[in-house]
């Protein structure tokens, strides 16, 4: 009988060939598997779209023009370059990228990934600049039965909630009318630069305070921006005595000043959740983010989305809109273990044999030596 050896060119053929044979087979045989809190995205998902398909067919079911080059979904929620209530230059293709309903479910996971559970009170510090960002996260909100203390600054940059008659209070308002949200906004302020619309004129200034009174919001109307932060730790601090339950993570939205303490800081802050944050990594003027922070508090920062998008691979302004449950925060390929286990154990007993056999062929070769001599 020719002998069978682990070093014999035909053994490692085969080996080779089984081994590749076993790699398809585990890799074609691979599964889309839900992702943990399947449902609770899910939900958070379809509620944000109802709630942007709510917006188009009544606060915006007048408009008869289409944009087809800055709204091509036409979602209506996408504001304009410019207005009298604008805060600065805004990236329309970002703007465009958060209308997906999915960031939901992306706010659902890091809401999860905090240690967020349902009946937590959580803040959110928000600009009228991403007004659907705003709608995803009170949609995990909902969704989750969270508590929220919630600010808002009226002013948007480019592509935002910048309409004077219709900011993010009136679409939020609109919502809580509609009975899609159940929470409301308690306060605002101008927003801006330095929080109090320095830059803005005063027909702006005045359209925005009027903004904060007819949605009958705490309006928080310092001299300066360390007096706006001031009141709104005061709020805050006023809705856990009224809630009988401590803030346990905050949410910042958009480049607020006021939450982000300046400019600086919102360049050098990292987007997504931030965990045991040393206070050193705010180089410059210190907001609500940095009080929090002192207070030990989980921080999730939703800036810079481009980031985000790619963690969480989130399209960049998809046409058209994925539909809720799409992507990978529902759905990941991962492989049928029984498969795995089973190309394993067999490679490994294939190798074991011919290990055993080609020692047990060397110790008859000896033995037969021996006995010649």
């Amino acid at each position: 009988m020719k002998n069978i050896s682990i070093r014999s060119t035909l053994v490692l053929s085969i080996l080779s060939i089984v081994a590749v044979l076993m790699m398809f087979i585990v890799e074609f045989t691979k599964k889309e598997q839900p992702q943990p809190y399947f449902q609770e995205k899910l939900a958070a998902a379809g509620l944000m779209s109802d709630c942007i398909e709510y917006l188009k067919h009544t606060a915006f079911r007048d408009e008869v023009i289409v944009d087809n080059i800055n709204d091509p979904n036409d979602t209506r929620i996408i504001g304009t370059r410019y207005s009298s209530i604008t805060s600065g230059r805004g990236s329309l293709p970002v703007k465009l990228s958060t209308v997906n309903p999915n960031f939901a479910a992306m706010i659902v996971e890091l809401f999860k990934d905090a240690g967020i559970k349902k009946g937590d009170h959580i803040a959110i510090g928000a600009t009228g600049s991403f007004p659907a960002l705003n709608i995803a996260a009170c949609s995990a909100v909902e969704t989750m039965g969270l508590k929220i203390s919630f600010i808002a600054s009226v002013t948007a940059s480019s592509w935002g909630a910048n309409d004077p008659k219709y900011t993010y209070l009136d679409m939020h308002s609109s919502l809580l009318k509609g009975g899609l949200f159940k929470q409301k906004i308690i306060a605002s302020s101008i927003g801006a630069n330095q929080d109090i619309g320095r830059t803005l004129s005063p027909e702006g200034r005045s359209q925005a305070a009027e903004a904060v009174k007819r949605n009958g919001l705490i309006f928080i109307n310092g001299n300066s921006l360390s007096e706006n932060i001031a009141a709104r730790m005061k709020i805050f601090g006023d809705r856990e005595k009224e809630l009988g339950k401590k803030i346990k993570l905050y949410v910042n939205i958009g480049g607020g000043v006021a939450s982000l303490g300046s400019n600086i800081n919102s360049e050098e802050l990292p987007s997504g959740l931030l965990e045991d944050v040393k206070l050193n990594i705010f180089p410059d003027k210190k907001g609500v983010m940095f009080e929090m922070a002192s207070r030990k508090l989980p921080l999730i920062n939703l800036k810079n989305l481009q980031r985000l998008m790619t963690r969480y691979e989130l399209p960049r302004d998809p046409v058209p809109l994925p539909e809720p449950g799409e992507g990978k925060l529902f759905y990941d390929l991962k492989y049928d273990m029984r498969y795995v286990f089973g190309a394993t154990s067999l490679l490994v007993m294939l190798i074991f044999g011919i290990v055993v056999f080609d020692k047990k062929q060397n110790a008859i070769g000896n033995d037969i030596i021996q006995k010649e001599l």
